[in-house]
């Protein structure tokens, strides 16, 4: 395995364990079974290599979303396939999705903006597409994402702190439903 993905593979644990502050690259170091020059020939400090370790989340969870979105057949099984693909990746990927939940890193560079554009301008077209055909009401996206993924993201939360013990996977069928409900056009 390259000693990129190595060190990536290790500091990914010890920040979704035990956050960035507390986190040494050290700790990473010695996980990873590299030297401190590896280290610093890939990552110049402990800051960047935090963000490359949320950028790969960030794109593995929007790589996830966009294929429920692909996959689906109507407005209704891309709202609830969505959902339900959430809760699976952050049952199946709960580092990555601590990660996540985390704040943003700090002086997040382009790419990630752009990253997020590019995901954002793709769920709106989507979303979009089904409003024309009046299947789904208009919203400013902000409400619209707090309606389709707010639950599930506060169950995530809860499920990855230990507040909830149930698996998010055996709660997504209703809340899909909770979502779907609250976004479909009703007249």
């Amino acid at each position: 395995m390259p000693i990129q993905s190595l060190l990536l593979d290790a500091a990914e644990g010890h920040f979704a364990r035990r956050g960035v502050l507390a986190t040494r690259l050290a700790d990473i170091r010695h996980e990873a079974g590299v030297s401190v020059g590896a280290v610093y020939h890939h990552f110049p400090n402990k800051e960047v290599l935090y963000l490359q370790v949320w950028l790969r989340a960030l794109a593995d969870y929007q790589d996830g979303f966009r294929a429920a979105l692909s996959e689906c057949a109507d407005a209704r099984s891309g709202v609830e396939g969505a959902v339900v693909r959430h809760l699976q990746w952050v049952s199946g990927n709960p580092q990555r999705a601590t990660i996540l939940a985390a704040p943003r890193p700090p002086g997040v560079d382009e790419r990630a903006d752009s990253t997020n554009a590019a995901f954002f301008r793709d769920v709106t077209h989507w979303w979009r597409v089904h409003e024309h055909y009046g299947t789904v009401r208009r919203f400013d996206f902000d409400v619209l994402y707090a309606l389709w993924l707010g639950p599930a993201q506060e169950y995530s939360r809860q499920w990855l702190a230990g507040a909830m013990t149930t698996d998010p996977t055996a709660v997504a069928p209703e809340l899909a439903r909770a979502a779907w409900n609250s976004l479909r056009n009703q007249e």
